[in-house]
């Protein structure tokens, strides 16, 4: 999706948001004319959209550049760009002055429930653009991977900087050990769903606790009536006996 589809589907969803708020009258605005009050909860929301975006691009840079995880990022996002607007909104339910309950004793809900109402927006942005980038980053990237090849979804689980070949994945009680070359992480789903959310990376399950990608493969050892695939890494990997067949045929077991 283009950033300008992107930002236009993102004002939509927005202004139906201040819709749904102007028809809902929330803050003591039910009082309003209803025209009024439509166009006041569209505007400010408008105004919410244009404040929290850019501050959001910091919280996505600060995520990336340092090891503040995302979500924390986005909160501090949300409670810095939640105070301007708070401020906003009290102004102008104080009839357009500064003293007032909403700037006063009331500051404290006030800014509670704009940010509430913040959070909800931002959630359902989530829901509509889970892998969003930062719209002024947009074109920069799309250049970058236009010729690239996505990653598998699996690593949509794993954290921030593991390595991209991924050769080995083990069942532990509930849990799926990734193995790279150095680096193992461990998922809590079935061996199954991993293996599907590595759709592109050539591999075989080679045991029902295994499935073993193609270029992890080293050589082969025989012990007894038993099979090991030992791995790039060194890991050595049980080979169940229904499978031993198909791996010669793929030339992993000779």
């Amino acid at each position: 999706m283009t950033w300008q589809k992107q930002l236009s589907i993102e004002l939509l969803v927005i202004s139906g948001i201040g819709l749904i708020l102007g028809l809902l009258g929330p803050f003591g605005t039910y009082a309003m004319p209803s025209a009024m009050r439509l166009a006041y909860w569209v505007t400010f929301i408008l105004i919410g959209y244009v404040i929290f975006r850019p501050i959001s691009f910091v919280a996505l840079w600060l995520n990336g550049a340092t090891a503040v995880p995302f979500w924390i990022a986005m909160a501090i996002a949300l409670l810095v760009a939640s105070f301007p607007l708070s401020m906003m909104i009290g102004f102008m339910i104080n009839g357009f002055r500064w003293q007032g309950p909403m700037l006063g004793d009331g500051f404290a809900l006030l800014y509670i429930q704009v940010g509430g109402i913040g959070l909800g927006i931002f959630l359902l942005m989530r829901i509509l653009f889970p892998r969003e980038q930062p719209a002024a980053h947009h074109q920069s990237v799309d250049a970058r991977q236009e010729n690239a090849v996505p990653k598998p979804s699996l690593f949509n689980r794993l954290p921030r900087g593991f390595p991209d070949a991924i050769l080995a994945l083990g069942v532990e009680d509930h849990y799926v050990r990734v193995h790279a070359v150095d680096r193992s992480e461990m998922l809590l789903m079935r061996l199954g769903d991993a293996i599907r959310e590595l759709e592109g990376v050539e591999g075989v399950q080679v045991h029902r606790s295994w499935w073993v990608a193609t270029r992890a493969v080293a050589s082969a050892k025989r012990q007894g009536r038993n099979w090991r695939l030992l791995l790039t890494n060194g890991l050595a990997i049980p080979v169940a006996r229904n499978r031993v067949a198909t791996l010669k045929e793929i030339g992993w077991i000779k």
